[in-house]
């Protein structure tokens, strides 16, 4: 696609309507491809336990309503509408905010990619009955997945997931770097479908701590 808008602009030029469209779409390939490279990068550092991390308390809520604003303008263009429920009492977890917000950012795309317009991405925040744990859960009514692709859906380029990726972008790393960093902080990733066609649901669960002093 790179190559294909830069020889339209060879031959066009830019002060045309197929140079404007060649430039757009060079900048959403370009775009692609970064995020792409980083997550390889991301799930590599991982593997190889090179990733930093910088722990610090971290008011959940606070950052999830943060990624959501980022992604804001994303679900209005793509038609999506977003439901958003959380208690109003602060919700501490023990993370690095960057990494964080990185997991729930990875979630939200993932939803939106596959989620087509009209449907609904719905993002909760409660507490476990025990109170040890915080579950966040990122809920779309998109392409869903058969049980083969739930299998597998977290390991990087599995079969059933390379082809749930290519019929819409991407290469499957996205879940394998949302698994390796909410492990390193000592939670869980969990996915679930009640089919193709019917949505699928992520849940986050993780550690909650006390307000810092």
């Amino acid at each position: 696609a790179i190559r294909s808008g830069v020889e339209v602009l060879r031959r066009c030029g830019t002060d045309s309507v197929r140079g404007e469209h060649a430039l757009r779409s060079i900048e959403r390939q370009v775009r692609h491809e970064a995020r792409l490279l980083e997550d390889l990068l991301n799930v590599a550092r991982i593997a190889r336990g090179k990733v930093l991390m910088r722990f610090e308390h971290v008011e959940l809520t606070r950052l999830i309503c943060a990624t959501l604003d980022d992604y804001r303008d994303a679900l209005e263009e793509n038609g999506l509408t977003l439901e958003v429920a959380a208690p109003e009492t602060p919700l501490w977890v023990t993370g690095d905010p960057t990494r964080l917000a990185q997991v729930f950012a990875n979630l939200l795309h993932n939803a939106i990619k596959f989620t087509d317009s009209g449907g609904v991405v719905r993002v909760t925040l409660e507490v476990s009955p025990d109170s040890h744990w915080v579950c966040v859960t990122v809920e779309d009514t998109g392409v869903g997945m058969d049980p083969l692709v739930l299998s597998r859906l977290f390991e990087m380029f599995s079969q059933g997931e390379r082809t749930r990726e290519r019929s819409r972008g991407g290469l499957g790393l996205g879940l394998a770097l949302v698994k390796g960093l909410v492990e390193i902080h000592g939670g869980e990733v969990a996915a679930a479908s009640p089919g193709p066609g019917l949505g699928a649901r992520f849940t986050v669960t993780l550690p909650l701590q006390s307000a810092p002093e």
